[in-house]
């Protein structure tokens, strides 16, 4: 299972706002790798009690918070979110759409980047991955059409392309992409399911996402 756990840290981060302003964001760290792995299960309970015991005493949950990896250190790129749970603890997947990133640090704290900015930042690496010949970038999946230069992606990236698919390739696409996610969905659900009186406090958290989930994709495969 590829899926990972993230916790809250009493450790925050200053974002500099392109206004001038300033403002705090925590740290939310990758805890646990593979979280739902059998041999991870012990673990995954104990980082969750070790992220309560460490907020017990805090009334207010962040309003921001900033994804790091294992390491705990700040990186230019990490994407911001907007925390808004009640729970000091979350997967991987729930962390869906960044509100920015961080940008180049600064002696007071690091500037905010925003969504488009980074947006640009990763067409241009990509674009050039591709011109060196580290990487392929498919311009069409399902018929194995690639880019062929970084031009081209930047073109396609910036809305002047002429390689749109059209609506009816695009919608049997969607729906493939649906068939296949939805299966590894029930995937999930079985796994913990299995699991019985041993899943733990995370496996039920996360069993009821996956089964909302599963209904919603099920709703869009039908239509």
């Amino acid at each position: 299972m590829g899926l990972d756990l993230y916790t809250l840290r009493k450790k925050a981060i200053l974002l500099l706002q392109p206004d001038g302003r300033k403002k705090t964001a925590q740290v939310l760290q990758l805890a646990i790798s593979n979280a739902l792995g059998q041999d991870v299960h012990d673990a995954v309970d104990q980082a969750i009690r070790n992220a309560y015991k460490q907020w017990h005493y805090w009334r207010i949950i962040p309003d921001l918070v900033v994804q790091l990896g294992m390491d705990g250190m700040p990186k230019i790129g990490s994407p911001i979110f907007e925390w808004g749970s009640k729970r000091v603890y979350c997967f991987d997947n729930e962390l869906l759409n960044p509100i920015g990133y961080l940008g180049e640090r600064e002696l007071a704290g690091f500037l905010f980047r925003t969504v488009e900015e980074q947006r640009r930042i990763d067409d241009l690496a990509t674009a050039r991955d591709i011109d060196e010949g580290r990487t392929q970038v498919y311009r069409d999946f399902w018929r194995g059409e690639i880019f062929r230069s970084g031009a081209e992606y930047l073109s396609y990236r910036r809305g002047h392309s002429d390689f749109r698919s059209d609506d009816r390739v695009g919608r049997k696409g969607a729906a493939a992409r649906a068939e296949k996610r939805l299966s590894k969905i029930l995937d999930l659900i079985k796994h913990i399911e299995i699991k019985g009186k041993e899943a733990s406090q995370a496996d039920i958290q996360y069993l009821g996402c996956l089964k909302e989930k599963a209904t919603q994709l099920g709703c869009c495969i039908q239509h």
